[in-house]
């Protein structure tokens, strides 16, 4: 870990330093912390941060900790499967709706960065967003075309390393360590806003959804993904979109109240404007360990900011 590396690496003038208390405006770069491989820590509490993923920071990907290495097998296979049908939808939608390079394009929760490659073919520069100091670590390293260790979860907490995955490398992507409840971008600056299967993630998504609104420029494309399966672990019940019988409320936490809800059609968010391009559901399946897979049903919303 390193306050300041010798030679700070380019950051891209969209990203802000966040201030405790929230705001659009930012604080002073030379406050950063920057891990020791060079991705910027950009939350308005960085102590806390570093205190929480502890030696996760900078240990070996295959010798992280327990929680780092089940996220890395859950999610790391995702790198090899460019044809999934998830990943299929996102690149069509961009073709169809992209015709030329954008100037940037911002994915909020990259995680790995399975979307990060795609969304590079359509966007001179791209910022990945995430908390996840392990899955962002793997992302700059596929992304810089290094090894890495293919994790498997095998039973309970036992792991495996099998073949690295090795793909070639891209140019233009910044990763940086930031709540998407909290992005490190000033407000309008991206074109293009992804949100693939975040918005059940998180302890708040109607501020998800209002903080990708205020990155995004007017005019700006936004890919929203979803299977709608909720973790009361994570978001309390009553934060959740949806739920129980009263017209408006239940209507939120459907698919097609989120097509209102981007429409401004809804009590919440009201001031939200956007025209609805595509929908559609594609399986998407995540494998906890030999013995368990889950598939869902994932609802993929593309819209375009008025």
């Amino acid at each position: 870990m390193a306050d300041r590396p010798a030679s700070r690496p380019n950051v891209h003038p969209a990203l802000r330093v966040p201030l405790i208390g929230g705001g659009p405006v930012s604080g002073d770069w030379h406050s950063v912390r920057w891990t020791s491989e060079g991705i910027p820590v950009l939350v308005s509490d960085p102590d806390h941060y570093l205190a929480q993923v502890g030696a996760d920071i900078d240990a070996p990907l295959d010798g992280s900790s327990f929680g780092s290495l089940a996220y890395l097998a859950r999610y790391l296979p995702l790198l090899l499967a460019p044809n999934a049908p998830l990943r299929r939808a996102i690149r069509g939608a961009l073709q169809r709706h992209v015709p030329i390079p954008v100037a940037l394009a911002v994915e909020l929760g990259c995680g790995v960065g399975a979307d990060l490659r795609t969304l590079a073919d359509v966007a001179h520069a791209v910022i990945g967003v995430d908390l996840s100091i392990a899955g962002l670590r793997a992302a700059q390293r596929q992304l810089a075309g290094e090894p890495v260790p293919l994790l498997a979860r095998v039973e309970g907490r036992s792991f495996r390393s099998d073949d690295p995955i090795h793909l070639p490398a891209v140019e233009d992507v910044f990763l940086v360590v930031g709540n998407a409840l909290d992005p490190p971008l000033f407000p309008e600056v991206a074109d293009i806003v992804c949100a693939v299967n975040l918005l059940d993630t998180v302890p708040d998504p109607l501020t998800l959804v209002g903080q990708a609104d205020a990155v995004l420029k007017p005019g700006g494309l936004f890919i929203l993904t979803s299977p709608l399966s909720w973790n009361e672990e994570i978001t309390e019940p009553e934060d959740a979109l949806g739920g129980g019988t009263a017209e408006g409320w239940a209507q939120l936490g459907t698919a097609a109240g989120l097509a209102l809800l981007l429409q401004g059609q809804l009590p919440v968010l009201p001031h939200l404007r956007y025209e609805i391009l595509e929908q559609t559901d594609v399986p998407w399946s995540l494998r906890e360990h030999s013995r368990s897979v889950t598939t869902y049903d994932v609802h993929v919303l593309v819209a375009r900011k008025l």
